[in-house]
């Protein structure tokens, strides 16, 4: 069984703002003692279970978190269904009901701040709640990953109040915020470029780090030329925009030469969407039908894949990919309707064309 005193004794006193002194002071120890406890150094005597259980006013089961492992089986399905929802409603219902449940859990602490942060209007009562969690992570987690994604919800909040007039918050206080935050070279996958006779399953390792550059490289890449599927200028002509697009697509399908995309799946399919929209702004629409088809194409042979399949391209191959990666709900042909149909700044003339209806009836 595992128990988790040491996680609670440091909670619980936090929740109550005491200090290590305070407590020992109380229970009769030194504050060096406290510190231990905290640290998983060492443990009370058992005998004093009940007397520290009784000060924070739980249980000695709680105290010891004998029923943590119901409540992780609990939360990590939850999360799981929160994290496949895109519905905005049903996303606040889920994280509100586990808040409630599981209020010091700072998993789920992260997603109430993130809903906070993009589904809630930035009201004074929830700039100070998103903030509070901001601090109660910055201070209280040890999972560098939560701390990190919660340096990057603090950011966006902060750069949205920096763009209003009388916020009081400007960039500089973004930045401080990116400035602590891991350069890329310091993950932790890179480590394993660097010892690579240290890691038994370096080359799965190795794989899976490169397959998140490269959705790292596309974000970027991106976001130079896009913004939210619908394309801005910076100055690049249509042309040099064309083919930087079929540049990345050449990369990527050269790199997963056996046709199997693994986690840049969605990517290359958007893509494609992409290339087909800048073709259609400059008047090429027979290159826009032809990107348009091998995004309906490959939207249909990703639904038809199994969960998990094996890769068998010149650099991954051997590498197991699971589709719920991608989300456990995610399919792409309804998605890819969507985005034909309604959602690119395509022409209803367009989109009346017999050509671009044989593409939607394959979506069917």
């Amino acid at each position: 069984m595992t128990i988790y005193l040491s996680e609670n004794i440091k909670r619980l006193r936090l929740e109550k703002e005491l200090t290590q002194e305070t407590l020992s002071e109380f229970l009769g120890v030194t504050s060096q003692s406290v510190s231990n406890w905290e640290r998983g150094e060492s443990y009370p005597d058992i005998t004093m279970l009940p007397e520290i259980a009784g000060f924070f006013k739980v249980s000695v089961d709680e105290l010891l978190g004998v029923n943590r492992a119901e409540d992780e089986e609990e939360i990590i399905k939850e999360l799981e269904a929160y994290d496949n929802i895109r519905d905005e409603k049903l996303k606040l219902e889920i994280i509100n009901r586990l808040k409630e449940k599981f209020p010091n859990d700072f998993r789920i602490l992260l997603r109430y701040m993130a809903c906070l942060v993009h589904f809630k209007e930035n009201t004074p009562e929830n700039i100070a709640k998103i903030i509070a969690i901001y601090e109660n992570i910055k201070q209280n987690c040890s999972n560098d990953k939560i701390r990190i994604s919660a340096k990057r919800h603090i950011v966006e909040l902060y750069k949205g109040l920096s763009e209003k007039e009388g916020s009081g918050i400007t960039f500089e206080d973004c930045e401080k915020i990116i400035k602590e935050m891991p350069r890329m070279r310091d993950g932790q996958e890179m480590f394993c470029f660097y010892y690579p006779e240290n890691y038994p399953n370096g080359d799965e390792i190795i794989m899976n780090t490169l397959e998140e550059l490269f959705l790292l490289l596309n974000t970027v890449y991106s976001h130079y030329f896009h913004y939210n599927g619908f394309f801005y200028d910076r100055n690049f002509s249509d042309e040099w925009v064309l083919s930087a697009f079929k540049t990345e697509l050449d990369f990527l399908n050269f790199v997963y030469d056996d046709g199997h995309y693994g986690k840049m799946w969605r990517t290359v399919i958007y893509n494609y969407g992409h290339l087909g929209v800048r073709y259609f702004k400059i008047g090429d629409t027979a290159n826009a039908l032809e990107s348009f088809r091998k995004m309906c194409e490959l939207a249909i042979e990703f639904d038809k894949l199994d969960r998990i399949t094996t890769m068998h391209s010149v650099m991954f191959e051997g590498n197991i990919f699971d589709k719920h990666t991608l989300g456990t709900t995610y399919i792409a042909k309804p998605q890819i309707k969507t985005l034909l149909t309604a959602t690119y700044p395509l022409s209803e003339e367009f989109r009346g064309s017999d050509e671009f209806k044989a593409l939607i009836s394959m979506l069917e």
